[in-house]
């Protein structure tokens, strides 16, 4: 077959949009960051697709086809350029919203007869073969896929008006992995806590470039996702849509104005302001700075005050145990903690800190968790009891959180209760880790099953005294491809930090995001030059990732190099 000027005009479109080498270059590597800023300043580039040249091939339709896909989303013409590759009866059939697909590789149709071959054929068909590595739902949800699918994707490709044009075709798109994070912009929903409406919980999406705005807004009115049912809330009014498509950020710095439907004007103030907020934190993340937002109803500029709300953070210090005594993690270095603690008769391997003060807790071997008092005064006390009980985390309101039998996490709550949490999800398998995020609306599971470990996020359900009761029933897969994970973190609002440790005591350190990490496209990340961690932990917070090697060396993750902060030190934990 020839293909002549046709394919060479699609190979170039389809080279620039999916190796985007010399056309434009979007950061693909380099220092991996971990903190509160876990979405990076992001940069738009549009690509403009190519429609069908006349006299195309099969092959020179369905690799354009390819290419205008991938660049739509970037495109001012978004879908349309796409659509005149297909025949007129699936043009308004096919949904490229539909799902996305992250493949390892770009996709290209695998070669064809030649054109003396295929002689008055009206109807061929043409297939294009690929690996995906992560699925993107309709809603914007990135998830990560542990072992890599090979994907046959089939093309009809039909004479129509004396023009090859596509007649049959699977609903969604192929994303190359490298392009994929210039296509669509990482963008973090923000939903009130069930227990505060006033503390904020993100959820990482990740939006069309041309439309992330329109698209962010319309996802937040439809409210939590399923993983954080129950333990978040919407406060939009039933019915609420946009009144205006059109959400644009003014060059001089204005609010933003988003024009909602009658409904919004039913929200009570208070619960008006928080929504203004949960909006104009979206857009400033999206944007990467501060975006003000001014309500509307229809055309009615609502009245709006300012609401004190509060994003993840880890605010106090880190601390470590050295010889029996605490030491505060201040500014990189080590200082003694000025008041001493007993550890008289126990076994201390994992240390926890409570975000709010009290308690310090400790593992006391495998089988104990005690209390100890940072004054002297009193020993330790017991706890929770069990067999190997997982490194301890302490939430928001004090409650200490460590594993269950199978199936089970145990927490002993502010108030000197034990209560035992039994997700559906969760039976079967064994907990060998638990972190609990620092706005205590999340909780990060690390378990076992038959097939390997995995690691999972679910929403904290709590009764109206803050006691837990369940986890979310719909938990989010996080950083699949991550093999032999021991332990996991919050490293960032919405990353994780995970310790692998293979069967032959080889340890690494890796970041995933909850939803996707922002920094790399999505796929999970591991940091380089650790292979003897004993211990990790991890913060919402600028100061990194904190590693306690087999030899007991203390050292800090910065800009992708690990920095020493003190020898023989027993165990480290930041607040959480």
């Amino acid at each position: 077959m020839r293909r002549g000027t046709n394919l060479v005009a699609a190979a170039v479109t389809l080279a620039c949009v999916v190796g985007l080498g010399a056309c434009a270059q979007i950061p693909t590597s380099g220092p991996v960051r971990v903190g509160t800023a876990d979405v990076e300043t992001q940069v738009d580039i549009a690509m403009l697709p190519q429609g069908p040249t006349v006299g195309a091939d099969p092959y020179a339709i369905v690799l354009g086809f390819l290419g205008a896909a991938v660049a739509a989303t970037t495109s001012p013409k978004e879908f349309q350029t796409a659509r005149e590759f297909l025949t007129s009866d699936v043009v308004d059939t096919w949904d490229p919203e539909a799902s996305v697909r992250v493949v390892r590789e770009p996709p290209v149709p695998e070669p064809m007869e030649s054109s003396a071959e295929l002689g008055d054929a009206d109807t061929v068909e043409v297939a294009v073969q690929a690996t995906a590595i992560a699925t993107l739902d309709s809603a914007g949800a990135y998830t990560e896929v542990g072992d890599p699918r090979e994907l046959d994707y089939r093309f009809t490709v039909t004479r129509s008006g004396g023009e090859w044009r596509i007649s049959a075709l699977d609903n969604g798109v192929l994303v190359p992995a490298n392009l994929f994070a210039n296509q669509y912009r990482a963008t973090r929903l923000f939903f009130p806590a069930a227990d505060d409406m006033e503390s904020l919980v993100p959820d990482l999406r990740w939006f069309p470039r041309q439309s992330w705005r329109r698209v962010a807004v319309e996802e937040l009115l439809a409210g939590p996702p399923e993983w954080l049912q129950g333990a978040t809330q919407s406060l939009v009014p039933d019915g609420t849509q946009l009144a205006s498509p059109s959400i644009s950020e003014s060059d001089d710095g204005e609010p933003v104005a988003v024009r909602l439907s009658e409904q919004i004007s039913k929200a009570p103030s208070a619960q008006r302001s928080v929504i203004a907020e949960q909006i104009s934190a979206t857009l400033s993340e999206g944007a990467g700075r501060p975006v003000s937002v001014d309500l509307f109803s229809d055309t009615n500029r609502l009245a709006v005050e300012d609401a004190d709300v509060d994003l993840p953070a880890t605010t106090a210090q880190a601390m470590a145990l050295k010889n029996g005594q605490l030491y505060l993690i201040d500014d990189g270095r080590v200082v003694e903690h000025e008041l001493p603690v007993d550890l008289s008769g126990i076994d201390p391997t994992a240390l926890a800190v409570s975000p709010v003060a009290t308690p310090i807790v400790v593992r006391d071997g495998t089988d104990q968790i005690v209390s100890i008092s940072p004054d002297g005064e009193n020993g330790p006390v017991p706890i929770l009891q069990g067999p190997d009980l997982a490194a301890p985390s302490i939430d928001n309101l004090g409650a200490t959180w460590t594993s269950g039998g199978v199936g089970e996490l145990k927490v002993y709550t502010a108030a000197l209760e034990e209560v035992t949490v039994e997700p559906d999800w969760l039976k079967g398998r064994k907990v060998i880790s638990v972190s609990v995020a620092p706005e205590g609306s999340r909780a990060a599971i690390v378990s076992e099953t038959p097939t390997g470990t995995q690691v999972h996020v679910a929403g904290i359900v709590r009764d109206n005294e803050g006691a837990p009761v369940d986890l979310a029933a719909t938990p989010l897969a996080v950083g699949a491809p991550v093999d032999d994970v021991v332990e996991a973190r919050w490293s960032g609002l919405t990353t994780l930090a995970l310790l692998t440790r293979d069967n032959e005591g080889k340890s690494g350190i890796w970041t995933a995001g909850v939803g996707g990490l922002a920094g790399t496209g999505g796929q999970s990340a591991k940091l380089p030059g650790l292979t003897d961690v004993a211990q990790m932990t991890a913060g919402v917070t600028d100061e990194g990732i904190l590693v306690v090697s087999k030899d007991g060396d203390l050292e800090h993750e910065e800009t992708g190099v690990w920095q020493p902060l003190a020898e023989d030190v027993d165990l480290v934990a930041y607040p959480g």
